[in-house]
């Protein structure tokens, strides 16, 4: 856990000196409130040495937008330490991941409240592109909103998480397959979607791997070992799963980023990914 937080401060300075100060306020409290929520389910702070609420506040805080009012971060925190993590017999026993199931929760309870404005453009890169109407991608690419080859500034952070998530395989805190098949997963659904810049196209793999959650989803979400498949058929389906759904909902739901929505469905699924990776082993 000490590695992942190491690994998530170049993506966290980055979304802090390009983005909001306010973001700071917002991993702050998501994460405070995580390790409040974590002593009392406990009723010790003996748990807390393993990191683990402290890196699913983290990751909330890292999702949340700079403007969301601090008691939506304390909401999250709460429920995806109590309920999705405790209420299924804590760490290592929970089905869904349980930052994504905190972060999927504030998004239905305060849709108004959760939603990632951009000052400068008026709306995100992945909100324009949804909400789009018959304009093609390139009348719109114009905006600010739009980076270099991403989303603007959300290219720079996704890099950062990047380059954070290199460092976990470095020190073989994670393994580079289950990653890179979120990346291959949202990659090749966006090449199939991308029609070269209609109305109906959603942008190209390129621009889709460095807009939204996409590198902090694939390094440091999708990766956590207790609600991912442990045997390699199923790692490779549930990531390619993962990144695949996360396309699907930018582009056919009113949702920018669908990654929470994605990672939580994919858990569902996980069970079943284990069972087909015992057969398989069993038949070998």
């Amino acid at each position: 856990m000490v590695h992942v937080m190491v690994a998530l401060l170049p993506g966290m300075v980055v979304q802090v000196l390009l983005g909001d100060w306010r973001t700071l306020v917002v991993i702050g409290v998501s994460t405070i409130g995580a390790l409040l929520t974590e002593i009392v389910c406990t009723r010790s702070t003996r748990d807390l040495s393993d990191g683990s609420a402290a890196v699913t506040g983290l990751l909330i805080g890292l999702c949340l937008p700079a403007t969301t009012p601090w008691f939506v971060c304390l909401v999250a925190s709460i429920i995806a330490v109590a309920i999705a993590k405790h209420a299924f017999g804590g760490l290592g026993n929970n089905v869904f991941n349980p930052a994504m199931a905190g972060y999927a929760a504030a998004l239905l309870a305060y849709p108004a409240l959760v939603v990632e404005f951009d000052t400068v453009s008026g709306a995100t890169a992945l909100e324009q592109l949804a909400h789009r109407g018959s304009t093609t991608i390139d009348e719109i690419t114009g905006s600010s909103a739009f980076g270099a080859f991403g989303a603007a500034t959300h290219e720079w952070i996704n890099l950062a998480f990047f380059v954070g998530g290199l460092y976990l395989i470095v020190v073989r805190v994670i393994s580079p397959l289950l990653p890179f098949c979120v990346i291959a997963g949202i990659g090749v659904t966006a090449f199939i979607l991308d029609d070269g810049g209609s109305s109906s196209s959603h942008g190209s793999p390129l621009f889709n791997w460095f807009a939204g959650g996409t590198m902090l989803t694939a390094f440091f979400v999708a990766t956590d070992p207790v609600t991912s498949p442990s045997n390699r058929a199923g790692i490779v389906i549930y990531a390619l799963g993962i990144g695949a759904l996360a396309m699907l909902i930018r582009k056919y739901s009113s949702w920018p980023d669908g990654f929470a929505f994605s990672v939580l469905l994919a858990n569902c699924f996980v069970p079943l990914l284990e069972r087909i990776g015992r057969a398989r082993v069993s038949a070998a």
